[in-house]
């Protein structure tokens, strides 16, 4: 009998389902028996996500090899960006459970007007984190697993293309109808290419200089690919987002309120100004500001690697035991 030979969509699809995988839960029904569940809240989505970023910049995923720890070096920044995903979904679900109806229509108008920016945050958080992790998380898979073979099926990963039942999981997932097309159903893009054409190159060589230039620039490739490709159409095009996120603008003095922060450490916020950086001037929203911030960030949690290399990974370690 000849050897059947596993096609690349095929292996997409077997990634995807690994990365849906990791958001569900396992359900015991006492009638239909043991099913899987997307996770429904979204803080511990986002947890789960950060710890699968961390798992992966550790070397500690299927396929992953403890020995090239460091060459998926987007993936550590990524914990710790989840991580703030999260914080920012947390303070939405305990701002939605303050809100308390007293049976007085004026009061019950302005509780109502209250909690819409509320649900719009939520929302466009939670599908922002939720579609990226589905889109990054698989070149990450496929390259550690079918390294051999990344070059040859980049260009085949197309969600229209995936097997009709994992088709039909993925088109069941939230905001699977807006968000697919949006973000052109999961394809490469050049910064994806580049990217990975680095890391690649810095498994290659051995020259340490050259190695966390290699680094740092497919990071900024990958963080291009989720910047401008996924996150941009998916989530900052919306003008409700937009307004919302220049409300926050205007609120950040006000004690408890989320800044516009990304902090390196497993907590939200970190007093030492060497371990995290804020946005001061500009619009969240606004890619070339956005990029100019997350700029700043990279350039820091470079820095960091090489300074505070030990406190960086105890740091990541902690957010990948979250799973």
């Amino acid at each position: 009998m000849a050897e059947q030979t596993i096609t690349c969509e095929a292996l997409w699809a077997i990634g995807q389902q690994r990365a849906i995988k990791l958001l569900s839960d396992e359900k015991e029904c006492p009638i239909k028996g043991k099913s899987t569940e997307l996770i429904s809240d979204f803080g511990t989505r986002a947890g789960r996500i950060a710890a699968a970023y961390a798992r992966f910049y550790l070397e500690l995923e299927p396929g992953c090899d403890p020995k090239s720890k460091g060459r998926f070096y987007w993936m550590g920044l990524a914990a710790f960006a989840s991580k703030q995903v999260k914080c920012g979904l947390d303070f939405i679900k305990v701002a939605s459970q303050i809100f308390v109806d007293y049976n007085n229509p004026s009061a019950t108008a302005m509780v109502e007007t209250a909690k819409t920016p509320l649900k719009i945050g939520k929302n466009s958080l939670g599908k922002g984190n939720f579609w990226l992790f589905q889109d990054i998380y698989v070149w990450h898979w496929f390259y550690a697993n079918h390294k051999d073979l990344f070059k040859s099926c980049i260009a085949d990963r197309n969600t229209e293309s995936y097997p009709n039942e994992i088709k039909a999981t993925l088109n069941s997932l939230p905001w699977a109808a807006e968000a697919l097309p949006a973000i052109k159903n999961l394809q490469k893009t050049e910064f994806i290419q580049q990217g990975f054409s680095q890391i690649y190159t810095l498994e290659t060589t051995s020259n340490h200089n050259t190695i966390r230039k290699l680094q740092l620039s497919s990071l900024m490739n990958i963080a291009d690919h989720e910047q401008r490709k996924i996150l941009q159409p998916l989530i900052y095009n919306d003008l409700s987002f937009e307004l919302l996120l220049d409300t926050q603008k205007v609120m950040e003095a006000i004690p408890g309120t989320p800044k516009r922060l990304a902090s390196f450490s497993d907590a939200c916020d970190i007093d030492d100004s060497k371990f995290k950086i804020e946005m001061h001037e500009g619009a969240l929203y606004r890619e070339s500001d956005r990029m100019k911030f997350i700029t700043e960030i990279a350039q820091q949690y470079h820095t960091l690697m090489d300074d505070e290399l030990e406190y960086m990974e105890n740091k990541i370690s902690i957010i990948s035991s979250w799973a």
